[in-house]
């Protein structure tokens, strides 16, 4: 994929390699094929197949004036597309509204059953959604680009969203009272803003390790929710 202007040289804007960029002997991040989590995702792979970076995006949204009545869309964007050309509306493709559950009344909707009802509904409907990638990833895809077949995998790299929802994505506890309230690691509330935390007194959050504290019935010690996660599946 490439794009020009008159008088101007073709710019490539679609890359599927990794590229280990330096500048004065340091690492460089700066696009998706320059991270690490990209380096590694591609080693994964068989010989010969692409990395297809998938990013989500969501965000429950007010359509009326008054607030009353609301749309949640998801979209999906490409991380091989480069920064300043995803960044363009029609880099992004609205996949679905996903359902949203309403109350009858506000004690039902502070009701524990109700909400759990929301995060089975939300992850379900994530999963319907995401299930062609599940079947993609015994053999992956070939896609025809620059008039050239390439064998893709895809993976989600990214999924933007608010707080709120990336709680709801990882099945964290959204208050930000809870012991462990970040979804990226299990440093404690009362240690968020300690600038002195060494690299070891930072514990990441993983699809593993938040699965073995699910499957051992000890997931509220790391404030998680009592609900099996649909993204454990993807790779």
């Amino acid at each position: 994929m490439t794009t020009s202007t008159k008088g101007k040289k073709k710019e490539k804007i679609f890359t599927n390699l990794h590229i280990n960029l330096k500048h004065n002997g340091e690492r460089e991040f700066s696009e998706q094929n320059t991270g690490i989590w990209w380096e590694n995702a591609e080693k994964s792979l068989p010989p010969g197949a692409r990395l297809l970076s998938l990013i989500l995006y969501s965000d429950a949204t007010n359509v009326d004036t008054l607030g009353k009545s609301q749309l949640h869309p998801i979209y999906l964007s490409i991380g091989n597309i480069k920064n300043w050309r995803r960044n363009k509306k029609d880099a992004k493709q609205l996949l679905a509204y996903l359902p949203i559950l309403k109350s009858n009344n506000i004690t039902e909707r502070k009701s524990e059953t109700f909400k759990i009802a929301v995060r089975e509904c939300f992850h379900k409907s994530l999963e319907l959604l995401l299930d062609p990638l599940l079947k993609l990833n015994k053999n992956g895809i070939d896609l025809f680009l620059n008039n050239e077949m390439i064998w893709f995998y895809p993976r989600v790299s990214a999924i933007i969203s608010d707080w709120p929802e990336a709680a709801t994505y990882c099945l964290t506890y959204k208050s930000p009272m809870s012991k462990h309230p970040c979804h990226f690691c299990l440093v404690t509330r009362d240690n968020l803003a300690d600038l002195n935390l060494q690299i070891d007194d930072i514990t990441p959050r993983t699809h593993v390790n938040m699965q073995q504290y699910f499957n051992q019935n000890s997931g509220n010690s790391v404030c998680i929710e009592n609900i099996s996660n649909f993204f454990w599946n993807l790779p």
